[in-house]
């Protein structure tokens, strides 16, 4: 209810219009990408790979979907390919985010090449 001699102005957070997406209110633009995306866990003692899915791709990282429990913070090898080029792309990482089955990881030491094609 409005308090007396207090303009109404509408919210922006009611106000669904002025929202942009998630995806596009990041640092870098988000590409949606669908491939085999292959994880490594490092610094454990059993290193297991997982297969999952991509889903999209920046400069900075990338987000799969996998049936894993993982914990932010932890090292990775990452395996995927994108269009640019025939073979899969291995490249380090770590795992930032998680929500439910989707999985965001940071690239991390690329070289020169490597970031190149991720552009």
């Amino acid at each position: 209810m409005p308090r007396p001699g207090r303009k109404n102005t509408p919210n922006p957070m009611n106000c669904a219009e002025e929202h942009e997406p998630v995806m596009n209110r990041r640092r870098y633009q988000r590409y949606e990408v669908d491939t085999q995306l292959q994880v490594t866990m490092l610094g454990l003692e059993q290193r297991g790979t997982m297969r999952g899915r991509s889903l999209n791709i920046s400069e900075a990282g990338i987000a799969g979907v996998f049936v894993a429990v993982w914990d932010v913070g932890t090292p990775v090898h990452l395996e995927f390919s994108v269009p640019v080029t025939s073979s899969p792309l291995r490249v380090g990482g770590v795992l930032r985010s998680h929500s439910g089955y989707r999985y965001g990881f940071e690239f991390v030491d690329l070289n020169p090449d490597q970031r190149e094609i991720i552009n």
